[in-house]
Order: C-alpha cells, then structure tokens, then sequence
C-alpha cells in the first residue's frame, strides 16, 4: 500500500471536531492567544481613531485609507528585514522586545494626540509602533508548529489565531467607535499601549524559552544573507510560491471594503455607526469562515482555495448598485466568510517549510502581503476618490475575479496535493 495512498485516505476523513480543544489544552498557546488578543484588539483601536482624525480634518477617502495603509509600510520593510530575526533569536526574547517598545511608542502617541497636534507627527510615532509587529508576527507564526507539533493540530490552531485576528478586529472598530464617542483619541491610544504591556506579561507568565533554530552570529550580513537564502528557498518550490503569489494577487478584495467603508457610509448619507458595521461585515464573516474551514482536512482545504476565492470576490459586485445598508453589510459578510481561505494558504505554507526556515519565510510571506495589501488599499482610495467608492470596490471585485481565472490555469494542482499529502504521512 503507498504512502499517498494512505495520506489521501486520511485526508477524506471527516474532520476531528476535538482538534481544536487539543489546541488549546496546550497551555503555551493559550497564552500566545491571550497576548494576540489583547495586542490586536488595541491595535484596531488606534487605527480607527487616527483615520477618523485624518477623515475629519481632510474629507478625503484617499487621506483615510493612507491611515490604514501605513499599517502595511512598516509590515513590508519589518517583515522582510525583521523576519530572519525570528530564526536567529529566541522567539519569545522576540515577542517580548516587541510588546514593549510597541508599549513605549503608543504611549508617547497617546500623551501627544491632541486635536492641535500635527497629523505627520501623529503618523509618524504610529508608522514606529507598527515596525515592531512584524517582528511580533513572525515570531508568533514560527514557534506554533514547535508549540503544537501535529499538523492538523498546527493547522487547527492557525486556524484559531487568524479568526481571532478577524474578531479582534471587529471588537476594536465596535470598542474604537464608542470609546472615542465617549471619551477621547487619546483615551483610545493608552488602552492600545496598555494592551501591549498585558502582552508582554502573558508572554513571560506563559511561554518557555526555547533556543534560536539557527545558532550563530546575528549581525547585519547574517541577516541579509538568510533573507537571500529564504526568498531563493520560497520561490524555488512550487508549492509555496503559488499559495504566496495567489494571496498577494487576491489581496485586494480583503482591504477594499474596509478600506472604503467609512467614505462609503458618509457618500450615502448614512450615520457614522453605519461605517462601523460596515467595516466590520466582512471582518466578522471572515471570523464565521474561518472556524469552519480551519476544521477541515489539509487536502479539503487546499482543494477549496480557488473555488473560495471566486466565491469571496462575487458578493462584492451588489456594491455598485449601492442596495439597502442591511443588505450590503449581509453581502460583504457573506464575501468575508468566504475569504477564509487566507488562513488555509498561511498554515500550509508554514508546515512546508523546515523549522529553521520558518522565520525568514513568514517574514518574507507577510512582506509581500504587505506590499499588495498596501498598494490595494492606496488604489481603492484613489479610485473612491475619482469615481465613487461603490465604484471602487466593484472594480476591485471584477479584477479579483480575473486573478481567479487566471490562477485556476496556472495552479499546480498535482505538485500542491503531493506535498499536502505528505504532511499527513510524516
């Protein structure tokens, strides 16, 4: 009997339900989702509060998304640069370094936003911050299959800190509106540096050290020499360089709506809790979609990348005949359910990669994310400012659905089961 032959057998089991509880009875990564919550949902908070300034003082839906975009200036540069970094150091020492200058940067944001405070200033300190969550992040993905061990059970709990990541962010554009309603932008950003600091101590409380995976000198060329070596490993295989180029390309119908939600409520006429919902939608339905894609097999879901990505694109086309708000927000829900597959290309690519390569791939993975989701969000911007924002996320949508086509032509479907197969028989 083959191996694949067995593999593909395993794959067409029903999913274990209890995955998931495994997960989380390791108590290592309950603590690396506690401090991913706090983080997260702070970070939201802030983001939300600047773009509002940014709306209010520029009435421009370009000005707002730049906001957002800056979270994907630093995520480019300190993913590529900083990723190695997660190879090369303890990744809890990582995390730890990063919760608390995040803490330091945000609080001294938080003591300076005032409504005379100059906007650059202001972007300035928050471009800081972000430089150090790709540090974070890579750390984060890269010590998960070490915490957990078992695929599926790394790919159960991928599962739980993207949908996390989705919620948080819902939770902190609900809490950002009413915190910044009731009280003040700068009571938003200390509750985003306090955020950091409960990080820092759950890390401490809750993680193990472990050793660096790749022993050795950490100077400047070190870097540079694992960040050549890890692009030359990713875009050597097959398998990784078409999940990686596929979420790039695909991007930008995820950032759109969030993108274009606070333009789109004002262009309507509607009140400004109307932009809130509307951001969120997609987010929540990505959060819906996501704990139930990630139950499912590794082969399902790499079968249901492509079909997902047509699926998540085609809600989004309701928006040029700017419909009901109830039942544009149920659309863009309903299209963020379906972009779940982001989480399935994350976990796979990540367990097949060599522990001692995860760092610098992370790293480079979410740099080019980055670098599309932030030339996404800027071109949605531009186009919602030139034409309409209803406009604008239609277009985005229609591109999506050309990327779709042209990636089912191009995907390598054979190569992609083969390795996902052999996961299951290691």
């Amino acid at each position: 009997m083959s191996v694949r032959g067995t593999a593909g057998r395993r794959a067409r089991r029903p999913a274990d339900r209890a995955v998931l509880r495994r997960a989380l009875a390791v108590g290592e990564f309950r603590g690396l989702v506690l401090a991913q919550v706090t983080s997260e949902t702070g970070d939201q908070i802030a983001r939300l509060a600047l773009a509002l300034v940014v709306l209010e003082r520029t009435g421009s839906a370009f000005g707002a998304a730049a906001t957002f975009a800056i979270a994907f200036v630093p995520a480019f540069f300190g993913a590529a640069l900083l990723g190695p970094l997660a190879d090369r150091f303890s990744r809890r020492t990582l995390m730890l370094g990063a919760d608390l200058g995040r803490a330091v940067i945000i609080g001294v944001l938080a003591l300076v936003a005032t409504t005379d405070a100059s906007l650059p200033l202001l972007l300035l300190l928050l471009l800081l911050a972000e430089f150090l969550t790709p540090a974070f992040d890579a750390a984060r993905s890269a010590v998960i299959p070490s915490i957990l061990g078992e695929p599926e059970v790394v790919s159960a709990g991928y599962g739980l800190s993207r949908m996390l990541g989705l919620a948080n962010q819902v939770l902190g554009l609900v809490a950002g509106g009413v915190i910044i309603t009731l009280l003040s932008t700068q009571a938003a950003l200390a509750i985003d540096a306090v955020s950091f600091l409960v990080s820092f101590v759950v890390i401490v409380v809750s993680m193990r050290s472990r050793r660096a995976a790749i022993p050795g000198p950490t100077t400047p060329a070190a870097l540079w020499r694992d960040l050549h070596e890890g692009a030359a490993v990713l875009w050597a295989d097959r398998s990784r360089r078409a999940l990686v180029v596929l979420a790039c390309a695909l991007v930008a119908t995820v950032v759109a709506p969030e993108t274009l939600g606070l333009a789109y409520a004002r262009s309507v006429g509607a009140p400004d809790w109307w932009a809130g919902v509307l951001m969120a939608a997609p987010i929540a339905g990505a959060t819906v979609g996501t704990v139930m894609l990630s139950r499912a097999p590794l082969r399902r879901q790499l079968d249901l990348i492509l079909p997902l990505s047509v699926a998540g694109a085609v809600p989004l086309l309701v928006t040029g005949i700017e419909p009901p708000l109830p039942l544009l927000v149920l659309m863009w829900a309903f299209a963020g359910a379906m972009q779940a597959y982001f989480v399935s290309i994350i976990a796979i690519t990540t367990l097949l990669t060599r522990d001692e390569h995860r760092g610098r791939i992370a790293g480079l993975a979410a740099a080019a994310f980055a670098a599309c989701s932030l030339a996404g969000t800027l071109f949605a911007g531009l186009v919602g400012d030139w034409t309409s924002p209803a406009f604008a996320v239609t277009l985005i949508a229609c591109l999506g659905l050309v990327v779709s086509g042209v990636g089912s032509m191009l995907w390598p479907e054979r190569v992609l089961r083969r390795d996902v197969d052999a996961l299951g028989a290691a």
